[in-house]
């Protein structure tokens, strides 16, 4: 009896086997794989109605189904716009490629629907996660996570939350004085400024305890122009406060003593100026940053009636030009 009754339950899943028919369905004009196409699978002899239940086909119109009616079995296709296409499936086949014919208004917007990209980022509408905004195809469509906005997607930023540049792994350079100019390029890396300044004060300070300093005076004999070592050297260092703080320009003022008549101080004093511009200018300083004035003899600092005194007036000074 046992062995009775196993048979009968075993004869259905005999019986029955279940069969997959796969394929495509594609427009017969313009050979478009048609997606969101409805499938259904129903036994071929069986007419009228009744409930069959089918599939849409998916990506490059590519559809999949598994029934267990016997063959012959009918596949039926249906799309909005499109004709409504029966196939009979005999015993064997397995694999079938649909052609339906689509109307000319149809098939545009079918293939307007398969292939928009709105926002350009090669990640069509379909498959994109972010379709108004550009995003990395490995990230189905979506921008990289990136909280601090600095360009650097957080998986490769080291300062999530910093902003930073891409060679520095998202961190912010070194900014020893904190003005927002990193040290590296920094003019003046241990004093705050502005970064239109190269990092260096609009007012410079180095530069203003120069000028207000005794080491601000170019010394030259009588009735000469020429520099002296001990001119260039004080030059030297004007010429490295010009390099560190390159949006400051010069006035260079040239002095004589009261020897010779006023009008050849003056004439003096205007070269001793241009001496001092022609050096500097000389040393790769530009020339639009340097302007001269000549005083003649009318600003002597020591007393004229002394060697001494009209030796301290042969000179020339540095003014920051405001």
């Amino acid at each position: 009896m046992k062995t009775i009754l196993f048979t009968l339950l075993l004869i259905p899943f005999i019986g029955f086997s279940q069969i997959t028919i796969s394929g495509t369905v594609k427009d017969k004009k313009t050979e478009t794989l048609i997606e969101n196409a409805m499938v259904v699978l129903k036994p071929f002899r069986i007419k009228g109605g009744g409930y069959y239940s089918g599939k849409k086909t998916k990506k490059n119109g590519l559809f999949k189904l598994s029934t267990n009616y016997t063959y012959p079995m009918q596949l039926i296709t249906t799309k909005k716009g499109c004709e409504t296409k029966k196939i009979k499936l005999k015993k064997g086949d397995t694999f079938v490629e649909v052609v339906i014919e689509c109307d000319e208004d149809s098939i545009k917007e079918i293939i307007k629907e398969q292939t928009s990209d709105v926002d350009n980022d090669g990640v069509l509408d379909r498959d994109d996660g972010c379709i108004n905004e550009p995003g990395a195809i490995e990230n189905n469509g979506c921008p990289w996570p990136d909280d601090d906005n600095d360009g650097v997607k957080n998986s490769e930023d080291s300062c999530i939350n910093q902003a930073g540049p891409i060679e520095n792994k998202g961190c912010p350079l070194p900014d020893g004085d904190g003005d927002g100019v990193p040290d590296k390029e920094d003019k003046c890396p241990n004093e705050a400024g502005d970064k239109g300044n190269n990092g260096c004060p609009t007012i410079p300070k180095e530069f203003t305890e120069f000028i207000k300093s005794n080491q601000n005076k170019i010394l030259f004999k009588a009735s000469s122009s020429a520099l002296d070592k001990g001119g260039r050297a004080t030059l030297e260092k004007v010429k490295m406060l010009l390099n560190t703080y390159q949006n400051t320009a010069i006035i260079i003022e040239g002095h004589t003593s009261t020897d010779g008549s006023a009008s050849y101080n003056q004439k003096l004093s205007e070269q001793r100026a241009s001496a001092i511009k022609d050096y500097l200018i000389s040393q790769t300083i530009d020339a639009s940053r340097i302007s001269t004035i000549g005083y003649g003899e009318n600003q002597p600092i020591g007393d004229n009636k002394t060697v001494k005194g009209r030796a301290e007036s042969r000179r020339a000074k540095i003014k920051i030009s405001l």
